[in-house]
């Protein structure tokens, strides 16, 4: 289970890949500078991959500076899109928590990345194990791959198909920290809107056509009027930054709502809204909202703001009555027995 470090890429690195551009490239230079992914160098190709390694990887990497490496390759995969060799540098003598930083956000970058572009990577703390000897010598040890059946190829490539597809990202789009959908730009820039206050309202769709997390709405609303910002016939997630008085102090308390209208929304659709929440609450906590309260409803009257406010301060009620055990029926006075 990979360690979440909410290191996201920043809107250069995001922009860079999104345009496609990184295509024609040889070699992508990677660093975690001011909590994000941060493109540094990115060198474009001259000869063929082994021509071209050592004049680019061994040039652009520091002894002492941790980073990470995506080299292309000439092989492309059987969509014609370019292999890649991922590569992840931290010297030895780098801090420990450096060390834990870019082991950590490891699996992140590879996800925003693409994993499918990936055909082999490995870890180095010296220099020296970048060089293109040291590649090939990983790929040696690593041993050739027995031939396999027509049958075996086609799982194969069935597999990489389902890869890619958790994989993919939409060339507007960055990935939320922690989810494996991912949001479109606008959806980020309103999260972090919510999160100073500037906002308290937003509607997120999940849009089963291209995978991803779209903003739908964002408003600055009272209590009263969110049951009327659910729909009637489409699942949604809504968080809601609620404004009450509670035990004489003013507060702010963030709401997680789920709506979902019931069986008459596609199966597809209602598992994938299902299946994608808990990434999404873990994505929320990693950018540091903090959600006071969750529910799950099918329609707008079931979060009027007596109820909001009842998921937030629980009653207390009272505790039951101790049982008293009846006293026997009475048989008369005592009787003096002689």
């Amino acid at each position: 289970m990979s360690c979440q470090t909410g290191i996201v890429a920043s809107s250069k690195l995001a922009t860079y890949l999104a345009s496609n551009s990184h295509h024609s490239d040889r070699c992508i230079k990677i660093t975690i500078e001011d909590e994000e992914l941060q493109l540094i160098q990115n060198r474009i190709a001259a000869g063929d991959y082994e021509s071209d390694w050592d004049r680019n990887v061994m040039v652009c990497v520091e002894d002492d500076e941790p980073c990470y490496i995506f080299y292309r390759l000439d092989q492309k995969a059987n969509d014609g899109a370019f292999n890649y060799v991922f590569m992840s540098y931290v010297p030895m003598d780098a801090g420990v928590k450096n060390k834990m930083l870019y082991a950590a956000t490891r699996a992140t970058l590879k996800r925003i990345f693409g994993d499918n572009r990936i055909a082999t990577e490995f870890n180095c703390t010296l220099r020296e194990e970048l060089s293109l000897q040291a590649y090939k010598n990983h790929v040696l040890s690593k041993g050739s791959a027995a031939p396999m059946t027509e049958a075996e190829k086609e799982l194969a490539q069935v597999k990489k198909d389902e890869a890619a597809m958790r994989s993919q990202m939409s060339n507007n789009s960055a990935t939320l920290p922690g989810l494996n959908l991912p949001a479109t730009q606008d959806l980020l820039t309103n999260l972090e809107k919510f999160k100073k206050g500037f906002i308290n309202y937003l509607q997120i769709k999940l849009d089963t056509e291209t995978e991803e997390l779209k903003l739908w709405d964002c408003a600055n609303i009272k209590a009263s009027e969110l049951p009327e910002k659910v729909p009637a016939e489409e699942p949604r997630y809504h968080l809601f930054n609620f404004n009450h008085e509670f035990e004489g102090n003013n507060l702010w308390s963030v709401v997680f709502i789920y709506s979902c209208p019931g069986y008459s929304v596609p199966v597809k659709q209602r598992m994938m809204y299902s299946s994608t929440k808990a990434c999404f609450l873990d994505s929320l906590a990693n950018m540091d909202i903090e959600i006071a309260a969750k529910r799950e409803i099918s329609e707008g009257d079931e979060v009027k703001e007596v109820d909001i406010y009842e998921m937030i301060h629980p009653q207390k009620h009272a505790s039951r009555a101790h049982f008293i055990k009846p006293k026997a029926p009475s048989r008369g006075g005592r009787r003096l027995i002689r």
